[in-house]
């Protein structure tokens, strides 16, 4: 567990989730649907609370396991967000996918960026990566500027492979070797 202190004041914690942390994520699920940001879930095929709990208890299954780093924002008791690495597996156990997402209220203010430090350096300690990929919508500005400024290279278009907002939009491959 970790504290930081955003651009803008907020005290916030990062830490490891756990199973009494299911309402709470829920709740933050329902807002991202809805707010239909740069990420795959969406309102259109929504999440019901049996998913989430069933997410939940894999991710912390693979926590335990060393096949992930997932690390939960917390304001206080609300959770605003998370950020992730899942290790690959066979000849692909020193690649690590990646994944960040936090609520609106919370961007531009420093937090996504010290979050995925911290998540690359724990997984790098803990996962023993050497690389780390992730994939990312052509359309989010914010999110490539970010992944640059943490070091990831982009390495390949797939063309026309996410459906957004009824477009259908490129995704742009990143890597970032540790």
């Amino acid at each position: 567990m970790t504290t930081i202190t955003s651009t803008s004041g907020k005290k916030l914690i990062f830490r490891p989730l756990n199973s009494a942390d299911v309402k709470t994520i829920y709740q933050w699920v329902k807002i991202i649907e809805k707010e239909d940001t740069f990420i795959l879930l969406n309102y259109h095929e929504p999440n019901s609370l049996k998913d989430e709990q069933k997410f939940l208890t894999s991710t912390i299954k693979d926590v335990k396991a060393k096949k992930q780093i997932f690390i939960g924002v917390f304001d206080k008791h609300k959770y605003v967000g998370s950020c992730g690495i899942e290790k690959l597996g066979k000849r692909q156990g020193h690649v690590g996918r990646f994944g960040i997402v936090l609520l609106k209220p919370y961007r531009g203010e420093g937090i996504g960026f010290k979050l995925a430090s911290y998540v690359i350096q724990l997984a790098q300690e803990k996962l023993k990566l050497k690389q780390i990929t992730l994939k990312c919508f052509a359309n989010n500005q914010v999110g490539q500027s970010l992944y640059k400024k943490l070091g990831f290279k982009q390495c390949g278009i797939h063309p026309r492979s996410i459906l957004y907002q009824g477009k259908y939009i490129d995704e742009i491959l990143f890597y970032k070797d540790l």
